[in-house]
């Protein structure tokens, strides 16, 4: 069980201040960012040190719209932090930045992205919402549930708030999950073609999926295949049920 303790611990690092789990509606104090950037095709987009929900949806054409509402308890605690927003040719980088040794409150991002840019989230202290993409997705300690739909490729980890997952296909570079606590409900589109192992999973695994091949299944771990097999989906250590549907 030690991955689990080091989940919750890590966790535990992540969570915001009283004010900032109350949800940014209950601090008066606001500050709303917006901003648009075009990028290029295969660019890649970091959200880092969040305290508070992301949100990304995913569009056509090379516009990258953001919008962050920061909001404090006082107008003192609103000056103590701030979210730079910088571009490079190839990166888009979105962080927040403590000016005090202190920081109360709490921060809302909300993206439009093209469906090729490749994600990157990571110290989340919030619910984290992806929209369907092509690219790779990267999402590293999150403090909250995570949804994603469409995902094609993604390297998904330390999440204590459990995951709902959508994989409309597979691409070469796969999908692998680890470090899970609360569970996992994974939907999977018929016209997938992988292997699908499931790993160290302290609860239960139920495949409801119609016309999978299971190759191995001891309780707690199991191996199936859908389709012939040739991508790879792989989930391990998980501290919940994981659900695996059509």
């Amino acid at each position: 069980m030690r991955h689990t303790t080091s989940l919750f611990l890590g966790a535990l690092f992540l969570l915001p201040t009283a004010s900032a789990r109350a949800g940014d509606a209950d601090n008066p104090e606001r500050e709303r960012i917006s901003k648009t950037f075009n990028v290029a095709s295969g660019s890649r987009i970091e959200v880092s040190t969040i305290a508070g929900p992301v949100e990304i949806d995913t569009t056509g054409g090379r516009r990258v719209e953001v919008e962050v509402v920061r909001s404090a308890p006082t107008r003192a605690d609103l000056d103590c932090g701030r979210v730079d927003i910088e571009q490079t040719p190839t990166t888009l980088t979105i962080r927040s930045e403590a000016n005090c040794n202190v920081v109360r409150g709490a921060q809302h991002v909300t993206l439009r992205v093209p469906r090729d840019v490749d994600l990157s989230l990571r110290n989340i202290a919030g619910d984290v919402r992806v929209g369907p993409t092509d690219g790779m997705v990267r999402l590293d300690s999150i403090a909250g549930r995570v949804e994603a739909a469409g995902l094609r490729e993604a390297k998904i980890s330390s999440l204590a708030g459990g995951l709902e997952l959508t994989v409309s296909g597979v691409g070469a570079r796969g999908i692998t999950v680890s470090s899970v606590t609360g569970g996992i409900d994974l939907g999977v589109d018929a016209s997938v073609d992988a292997e699908l192992v499931t790993r160290s999973v302290v609860g239960r695994i139920q495949n409801e999926v119609p016309g999978v091949r299971l190759t191995e299944d001891d309780g707690s771990n199991q191996r199936a295949v859908l389709g012939s097999g040739r991508g790879k989906i792989r989930i391990d250590s998980v501290v919940g049920t994981v659900r695996i549907h059509g």
